[in-house]
């Protein structure tokens, strides 16, 4: 090696300024990056899915933490520029929770690409994701009331092989673990009982919640008290307007970037709650129709039947 050669980067292999990869074992990116023009300064880096940015980090964590998992990179020189980064569970699509492939991308703030590969499958997918998002995986449904306590299922939309962890909440008390009693053999279905505890209710409407770890809510289950006891068609109105009210909470509760997802997401659902509303308020008008007072009518010898009309004196008629 000549003189000029060790003055040339690119001749004896310059070090680089970022670098990331994906640690599965901790299921996290990991990586750092060396701002170029500013010895100062800390890079930021971005995380991108599909080509919409999720999450962001500042690279100026120590390189030592990470000197294990960053095996195999060229650790830069100095110490304070790494970065983890994690895919927030509120920033996933309806659309990439499946078997498709989904874009992951690390970027700079400058522009410079740090990490571009694809993730395949949901197992990857949520291996990265920090927290489950339990309204894409799982869907809860109501069985009712037996022995003083409140039995249902939990649908796995997913094939999720592992039970999720879910809170079961009654009105405003704390919320307690969802205690699962039996599962499918191929983890399809989850069953669930939760014991309803009469010195929790109150006069009126209560509402028996099952709500994710982060409080997010999946199904609400309405029980009167002290007032008379509704009709089956009353029953499903309270329990379908609970549950337009839950759905109310879950749209206004999301990240605003992937919001119109999942309004696309639900929009069946309140598609089909709008159309049994409406079967119900069909069924109230037919019930009202037929409880209505018809007139009387007498049949006639070869004039078919004729509506009675009452007897008025001559007098009257004078």
């Amino acid at each position: 090696m000549t003189s000029s050669d060790a003055n040339d980067p690119a001749a004896i292999g310059a070090v680089p300024l970022a670098q990331a990869r994906i640690d599965w074992g901790h299921g996290r990116i990991i990586g750092f990056s060396v701002p170029a023009d500013d010895a100062l300064a800390f890079d930021v880096v971005q995380l991108w899915l599909d080509g919409r940015c999720v999450a962001s980090a500042v690279a100026n964590l120590s390189v030592f933490d990470f000197a294990r998992d960053l095996a195999g990179l060229n650790l830069p020189s100095r110490e304070h520029s790494a970065f983890e980064l994690r895919i927030p569970q509120a920033a996933l699509l309806p659309g990439q929770i499946g078997d498709g492939m989904v874009a992951l991308e690390v970027r700079t703030t400058r522009g410079g690409s740090v990490l571009a590969t694809s993730i395949q499958g949901l197992h990857e997918l949520l291996r990265l994701t920090d927290g489950a998002p339990v309204d894409l995986l799982y869907q809860v449904r109501f069985h009712g009331l037996a022995s003083g306590a409140l039995q249902g299922c939990v649908v796995n939309l997913h094939g999720v092989s592992q039970r999720p962890a879910l809170l079961a909440r009654l009105n405003d008390h704390s919320a307690e673990p969802l205690a699962f009693y039996e599962s499918a053999a191929d983890g399809s279905v989850h069953h669930f009982s939760i014991p309803v505890r009469v010195d929790r209710l109150v006069n009126g409407v209560n509402q028996i919640s099952v709500v994710g770890p982060d409080n997010q809510p999946l199904g609400s289950y309405p029980i009167q008290i002290g007032v008379a006891t509704l009709g089956e068609s009353e029953r499903k109105l309270a329990a379908l307007e609970a549950e337009v009210a839950f759905l109310k909470r879950l749209v206004l509760t999301q990240n605003p970037e992937a919001l119109p997802a999942r309004l696309a997401l639900l929009k069946s659902e309140i598609v089909n709650i709008c159309s049994e509303m409406m079967t119900l308020q069909r069924t109230n008008f037919e019930r009202e129709w037929l409880a209505r007072p018809i007139a009387q009518t007498v049949s006639m010898p070869g004039a078919g039947t004729a509506p009675v009309r009452p007897i008025v004196p001559h007098a009257a008629q004078a």
